[in-house]
């Protein structure tokens, strides 16, 4: 017999119409993509079983590197349809089919651009499906609604009173779901689709932020209201400098890669300024001190290469729950062309720190008056740092 008792069906398929070409499921908040936030909740309840993220052809390698299998056991993927009805019909189909559930297990839709949903919305639908059936979020209408005529004309003042802006989740015991599927009908949510079953609905009022994106507009208004609820902002700056090492058979490093043609810098370690520049600046948003407080003591243990500085710094990072949110870097030098090299650079520098390119910025100058531009290369860092995860809550 079934374990299952209450699935998750989270609608991803759609192509994001409305949204210009950018993406709702890879757009970056926090440096997590937007979807991240979305079944976050689910996550975190534990009356939540199973999770179907309904996907196409197009994003599902993207979906499976966000959320690789063995990291998350129990989110599984279904291919929709061309409409939101069929990829939701088609994720409810695989889930019925996989898990098995009971007739009274209960099932839920929600769409990936209501981000802010919150866990306790998402398990009091959950107790109110299974008591009555069927239950979805939504909130009064607050706005004055009127009525047009098929010319465009306004016909009449509708009362608010009797409207309800509906959002999601939207949560229905299986039994109940299966005789509004066997309908020949396709609607625009799931609701309707057991409201034409003959089925009543009941409601509960949805969170102040639970509203779905579809536009860029919404996005921005998303991402501000992550970011406020995040915890404290950090910023750092810092700066360092080297000379390059005379007669140097060895190459320069710089953000974690070696720069053939230039010569190393001089340093007790590998040289690498540019993040020898970015963790003091980690350090000096985290409150602490240069980067010689710790260093100095691996180098004289024969830790030479950077990376190794910077994994320390982010193991202190991690204490305080903190992510590097973007990166400022700006060169003064002769050579090597820093402008030429920084896609490469800030490839590297991706990696490292677990950011997106996009908010990594590279900038260089020759550095005339500073004398230390011609025998070396001086790099200035800013950091910012955000401290503290979203709260579901």
């Amino acid at each position: 017999m079934s374990t299952t008792k209450n699935i998750a069906i989270i609608l991803a398929a759609g192509k994001s119409l409305r949204m210009q070409g950018v993406d709702k499921i890879e757009t970056l908040v926090n440096n997590k993509p937007l979807i991240t936030y979305t079944i976050a909740p689910f996550l975190e309840s534990k009356i939540v079983d199973k999770i179907v993220i309904a996907c196409n052809n197009e994003n599902i390698t993207t979906l499976k590197k966000i959320f690789p299998s063995k990291q998350y056991k129990n989110i599984h993927f279904a291919i929709g349809g061309e409409s939101r009805f069929q990829s939701a019909k088609n994720a409810f189909t695989f889930a019925n089919k996989k898990f098995k559930p009971s007739e009274t297990s209960t099932i839920l839709f929600h769409n990936c651009g209501n981000v802010l949903a919150t866990k306790q919305e998402i398990e009091d639908t959950i107790r109110s499906a299974k008591k009555h059936g069927a239950c979805i979020v939504a909130r009064p209408a607050s706005d004055t609604l009127k009525k047009i005529s098929s010319k465009n004309k306004i016909t009449e003042t509708v009362d608010r009173k009797e409207i309800l802006y509906a959002e999601t989740p939207q949560t229905f015991r299986l039994d109940i779901l299966k005789k509004a599927y066997v309908q020949p009908i396709e609607t625009t949510d799931e609701s309707s689709l057991v409201e034409q079953s003959g089925h009543s609905i009941q409601w509960i009022q949805a969170s102040i932020f639970n509203r779905k994106i579809t536009t860029q507009h919404d996005i921005a208004t998303t991402k501000m209201l992550l970011e406020k609820k995040t915890g404290i902002t950090r910023m750092g700056i810092a700066t360092d400098s080297h000379i390059y090492e005379k007669s140097s058979r060895k190459n320069l490093k710089l953000c974690g890669i070696e720069i053939k043609g230039t010569p190393k810098l001089s340093a007790d370690s590998d040289g690498d300024v540019a993040l020898h520049a970015i963790i003091a600046a980690i350090s000096q948003a985290m409150g602490g001190g240069s980067l010689g407080t710790f260093a100095t003591a691996m180098c004289q243990k024969g830790i030479i290469n950077s990376k190794k500085y910077l994994e320390k710094m982010q193991k202190e990072l991690k204490k305080i729950n903190g992510t590097v949110t973007h990166v400022g870097l700006h060169f003064e030098c002769h050579k090597p062309k820093i402008d030429t090299l920084a896609p490469m650079l800030k490839a590297s520098l991706s990696k490292l720190l677990n950011i997106s390119s996009r908010e990594i910025g590279i900038t260089a100058s020759s550095g005339e008056g500073r004398a230390s531009s011609k025998n070396g290369i001086h790099v200035t860092a800013c950091i910012s740092i955000i401290e503290g995860e979203v709260s579901h809550e």
